[in-house]
């Protein structure tokens, strides 16, 4: 087994003598700073370094190799002898003895130039059994199995006592120091940390800020220290408050410690497995821990767990900023492991509504009926993947907005409201804008190639797209508000939020204080071709409403039936006016069978209005309290197809997809509206993908 070891090393010459306290490269050239990493199974290692822009390269050789490696070179005056560069290590399982601390799992070594030259290195790590003092250089192979990082700061000899300080909050076990005298009267903290000095007083916490040397791209570093006594969280306590910022994190976690989705910092866990430039890394196997501040430019070593036993834990943060360092790691941590799809061929039953009547795909206006689609759903030529075509390729003239309670490669961020979609704006003068709405987790990764979720095949899915002119973006915006949304991507220009007030409420997530708390909006679609009436809910968290007895039977004035998980106290309604009936499962639904244990799509049909509700909301008690969706369109074919399948139940089994995507333009290319198979702009369209 082979795997990881990632080795971020921070240098400050370029030109210094070999003889110098400092981290190198792998050609032995004085840096300012670099990262290293070993992916999985191999022992060769990539290295950005701050030479140019930084970016990944290969190393010049591997990590086990006791030679022309950037780890062995700064770490040469540590293995071997040299009298004029001082050492100090600390490690919880040092090599060649028991491991001595089961508190502090900080491992690190100091460098300090002993001679005229103003220059120190700090190198922090996590590998077990490594860096023997003056043992020679040796790889435990114990370790390769494990992902590992590693850290170098070259500074000046002035904030020796700054990064002491920070060590010593860390608890460490010293296994090697030969600091003089001479050097530990100059510098307090460092004599205390050498002497082991106890920490007595309040807070126990350090916070130490210092600048690399900057001989080429310096960086500014904040350093963090906590003791046991702090029973302080190093991820929510420490770096989420202490540096002001949201923050997403790789480290081992319990279900306990989960992602904070609300305030105004957040806490995000990477999900595992990530993918790592180009390799795909496993929490459980990586002993890699970090964590990035967002909007901060700022990537942290940390050697805490995601714990609540770790609170008790002492523990490090080395946290560096550069831009560039943090896009190289934020790639990893939105750049959720792709499994490799089986060839699966997945139906797809498409009913494109009243687009042309010269469409070969689809029956006429006056007999819509459902009709395959010409690609499977993981193709991206389908109808869903040309409408996102400029979702997950940039176009500077389509701005987005995508939430999901699941968004794809990032972690499950909202326990409340289900509701999944994209907003498609165009920039230009074509007075043209997209919603698309749809049920399926981890679907639609922003600037990422089109690719169908396959965990997703087993159930049944809808997707419903309507195309609208801009003056309508304010009614969509709110009622979107109103489903307590997680926003996962945005890229809405300020001009266009101070054009339509409540498009920037939702971006900026103005809180909706008053009542009532449900929004009806009312709108059309475009009509190139058949245009349709539009009413959307948005039930809010306050509302305490069920979506279906409460909002659409009662708002629509009207009997209706509704496909849609249910519980034994929400019964169907057979008194009163307006009923309420639940569509016996399984179903036929366009020549397939469908069981709603194993149906995601959730709607209701609202009868004498010839109206089909795309819903989000389960028909449950429970449901009251969580936020919800329903947009409903009125056209007698579309209710007709949806009808047929509340009353059919055969006994054949078929996977199928069905979709109906409303559109609203029918000719203009590249704008933001409902594709078809065909690439041809669409008034509106329904999609509906069978388990």
């Amino acid at each position: 087994m082979l795997t990881v070891a990632i080795a971020i090393l921070i240098s400050f010459g370029s030109s210094w003598a070999q003889n110098v306290a400092t981290c190198k490269a792998d050609n032995d050239a004085d840096l300012n700073w670099y990262f290293v990493y070993k992916p999985p199974n191999v022992l060769q290692t990539k290295i950005m370094q701050s030479q140019g822009r930084p970016a990944w390269g290969p190393s010049a050789q591997t990590i086990e190799r006791d030679n022309g490696h950037s780890v062995v070179r700064t770490m040469v005056h540590f293995i071997g002898n040299n009298a004029n560069i001082k050492v100090l290590a600390y490690s919880d399982d040092p090599p060649n003895l028991p491991p001595r601390n089961e508190k502090s799992k900080a491992k690190g070594v100091l460098l300090i130039d002993n001679t005229g030259t103003d220059a120190a290195a700090w190198f922090v790590h996590t590998v077990p059994n490594f860096l023997a003092h003056l043992g020679g250089y040796s790889w435990p192979a114990a370790e390769t199995a494990k992902g590992h990082m590693f850290l170098c700061v070259s500074f000046v000899e002035a904030h020796l006592n700054t990064v002491a300080k920070a060590i010593r909050y860390q608890e460490p076990y010293i296994y090697a120091n030969n600091l003089p005298a001479a050097l530990l009267s100059q510098h307090i903290e460092l004599s205390n940390l050498a002497t082991g000095v106890e920490i007595r007083i309040t807070p126990f916490l350090e916070h130490a800020k210092f600048t690399t040397k900057s001989n080429q791209i310096g960086a500014n570093i904040q350093a963090f220290g906590k003791l046991t006594k702090s029973f302080a969280d190093m991820y929510v306590k420490i770096l989420r408050k202490k540096l002001s910022a949201s923050i997403r994190i790789w480290a081992p976690s319990d279900s306990r410690s989960k992602s904070i989705c609300n305030g105004q910092y957040r806490l995000r866990k990477i999900v595992s497995p990530m993918q790592f430039d180009g390799v795909q890394v496993h929490r459980e196997n990586d002993n890699a821990k970090w964590a990035l501040m967002e909007g901060k430019s700022t990537v942290c070593l940390t050697t805490n767990d995601y714990k609540i036993t770790e609170k008790q834990i002492p523990g490090a943060a080395v946290c560096l900023e550069n831009a560039d360092v943090y896009s190289a790691f934020s790639a990893a941590a939105v750049n959720k492991y792709q499994k490799f799809m089986k060839m699966m061929f997945t139906a797809v039953i498409i009913v494109l509504i009243s687009l042309k009547t010269s469409t070969a795909q689809v029956a006429t206006c006056k007999n819509d009926v459902w009709a395959d689609s010409a690609t499977s759903i993981d193709n991206a030529q389908h109808s869903i993947g040309r409408t996102m075509a400029h979702f997950v390729v940039n176009n500077p003239q389509i701005k987005v907005l995508a939430y999901s309670d699941d968004p794809p490669n990032i972690p499950t961020r909202n326990q409340k409201s289900k509701t999944k979609g994209v907003l498609l704006i165009d920039m230009r003068a074509d007075d043209a804008a997209a919603w698309f709405i749809h049920t399926a987790p981890n679907f639609l990764a922003y600037l990422s190639a089109y690719s169908w979720p396959a965990a997703e095949t087993a159930k049944g899915h809808m997707f419903l797209c309507l195309s609208l002119n801009e003056i309508h973006l304010n009614s969509v915006a709110k009622t979107i508000r109103y489903q307590e949304p997680n926003i996962y991507a945005n890229n809405l220009p300020a001009d266009i939020l101070n054009q339509h007030k409540e498009l920037s409420n939702l971006v900026n997530g103005v809180e909706i204080r008053v009542t009532p708390f449900l929004e009806h909006a009312k709108f059309v679609t475009k009509q190139t071709q058949v245009g349709a009436n539009i009413q959307a809910f948005g039930k809010h968290t306050k509302s305490f409403a069920d979506m279906y007895a409460k909002v659409l039977r009662n708002k629509l004035s009207a009997s209706i039936r509704i496909w849609a998980p249910s519980d034994v106290r929400s019964k169907s309604i057979c008194s009163g006016q307006h009923k309420l009936r639940k569509i016996v499962s399984p179903m036929q639904f366009a020549g397939g069978q469908v069981h709603r244990e194993a149906d995601s799509a959730k709607w209701a049909l609202v009868e004498g209005k010839n109206t089909i509700c795309f819903t989000t909301n389960d028909y449950k008690n429970t449901e009251k309290k969580i936020p919800g969706a329903a947009v409903c369109l009125e056209n007698a074919g579309v209710y007709n197809a949806f009808l047929t399948g509340a009353f059919n139940f055969i006994q054949m089994m078929l996977t199928a997809t069905i979709i109906i995507l409303v559109s609203l333009k029918s000719c203009i290319a590249q704008v933001a509206t409902c594709k078809d198979d065909a690439n041809t702009d669409t008034d509106w369209i329904f999609a509906y993908k069978s388990p």
